[in-house]
């Protein structure tokens, strides 16, 4: 039997590689990111290795990170890092490549667990954590009949009408995958639309977490359809999916169960008419992230100079009534503009406190702050600037009621989201009267991410998508 490849035209169809800038996206909406050492990652059907040089890139810096010795990281590469091309030749030009980067990084060669195979009839060896690929996109009529034959009867997503033979990668993705593996795949965006997908698409619900869409825009030029990137995660257990589309910078939660047949991505607040978004009259705000709380949040400490202590509040310090403290390390001008120190002023201003934060210096230094956060200062600050102003805060975790609480101009958020006034013709009354209406709660219920029990976990951007009628 002939292989796909042979058919006139098919193997420049299979040869569109996936661009740089898609290639972190989909590592990045797989977890690829740490802690990679010991865990089966596998791209099935590598053509020039995009993918996989990302991964092999990434497998490295994250190795070295870590303190892994050059000889173990070798060896670490060739058991963790697997790949399959049909293609002879790219095969080898993919090798070639991947040798060059071990040599960038003066590591020893690498014995590849690399195989020029048919990814379809490729037994595996074991079960992958990440299986990250861009299948190839061969419509029915290019599929020869033995090849349409041998794919009906082994893959269920081929069995109905004219499938497309990524159908069928996708299919044997799922069964090569551990128990608590994620398949990232970038396919054409049609495979949500065709009737003859409905299989394969029925095959993903159960698992689908997100989709990532890019309507409108050729990633790989003008000649193919629009593409997408879905996460499956065979542990995930969510009635939702994340839909993004990303042309449009939007994104929203789908249930699963409006998705029948044809799965059409559509934000069912946005079907409302003569709704207003909450993010025209109001706005939501993730709270401060000190991202290390027991360097600045505390009971009230004489040691620290009252000047520079805020009331600290979290949606789970208010419900138990208990009163903390926050150092903040900021000020505001007479304008409301939010200011910095430098590390001298705070230093000469603030003794004791500059004291105090510098015993916990080496894990302030640590953390994951913005790149010009100063060690003395919260590690995120986009929260920051509208804090000096009279907000609700509401938790990101809500089980059976939102409970809504009245905060002052002084008092700092560090966990939870709080609510601002955006149009000055309202007021934070208002605000309070939609986030504890029961039509808000229902959007929770749909929307919000199931954390445990009856509880759903929101954002920022949830409270801002949401519509409401006004009176």
């Amino acid at each position: 039997m002939k292989s796909i490849l042979d058919i006139e035209n098919n193997k420049e169809k299979c040869q569109k590689f996936t661009p740089l800038n898609i290639v972190e996206n989909m590592l990045d909406i797989a977890g690829y990111t740490t802690d990679l050492v010991g865990k089966k990652v596998l791209e099935n059907s590598f053509g020039s290795g995009n993918i996989l040089k990302g991964i092999v890139r990434r497998y490295i810096q994250d190795a070295i990170s870590q303190g892994i010795s050059s000889e173990d990281i070798s060896i670490g590469v060739k058991n963790d890092i697997y790949g399959i091309e049909l293609d002879k030749k790219l095969y080898n030009e993919c090798i070639n490549e991947l040798d060059e980067i071990i040599e960038e990084y003066r590591l020893p060669k690498v014995e590849w667990s690399l195989y020029n195979e048919d990814a379809l009839e490729w037994c595996s060896p074991v079960k992958f954590q990440f299986i990250i690929g861009n299948p190839p996109y061969i419509a029915y009529r290019y599929i020869d009949e033995d090849n349409r034959v041998k794919l009906k009867k082994k893959y269920t997503t081929c069995f109905k009408g004219k499938f497309d033979y990524c159908y069928a990668f996708i299919e044997s993705a799922t069964q090569m995958l551990a128990d608590n593996g994620k398949l990232v795949q970038l396919v054409p965006s049609n495979i949500y639309k065709n009737v003859f997908a409905d299989n394969l698409r029925k095959l993903l619900l159960t698992r689908i977490v997100s989709v990532w869409e890019y309507p409108n825009r050729k990633i790989f030029g003008p000649t193919l359809t629009s593409s997408s990137i879905f996460l499956f995660d065979k542990a995930y257990i969510n009635n939702n999916i994340e839909y993004k589309n990303v042309t449009e910078n939007r994104s929203f939660q789908i249930p699963k169960d409006i998705l029948k047949g044809k799965w059409i991505f559509k934000n069912q607040m946005e079907e409302k008419k003569g709704f207003i978004k909450f993010d025209d009259r109001f706005h939501a705000s993730i709270a401060v992230a000190t991202q290390l709380n027991k360097a600045f949040v505390m009971v009230k400490d004489n040691t620290i100079e009252k000047d520079i202590l805020k009331n600290a509040v979290a949606p789970k310090t208010l419900r138990h009534e208990k009163k903390e403290f926050i150092i903040f390390p900021y000020y505001y001008d007479t304008n409301g503009n939010l200011k910095t120190y430098t590390e001298k002023e705070f230093e000469n201003k603030f003794p004791l406190a500059f004291s105090h934060l510098s015993e916990y210096k080496d894990q302030l230094l640590k953390r994951d702050a913005d790149p010009k956060a100063k060690w003395f200062e919260y590690g995120r600050s986009q929260a920051l600037a509208h804090l000096n102003q009279k907000k609700l805060l509401v938790s990101t975790v809500i089980t059976n009621k939102v409970e809504v609480y009245e905060l002052d101009a002084n008092t700092i958020p560090y966990s939870g989201i709080y609510i601002t006034v955006r149009d000055k013709q309202y007021n934070l009354n208002d605000a309070k009267k939609v986030l504890l209406s029961s039509e808000f709660m229902e959007y929770v219920k749909t929307l919000g991410i199931s954390v445990s029990g009856k509880s759903k976990r929101i954002t920022c951007k949830d409270i801002n998508n949401y519509k409401f009628k006004e009176e």
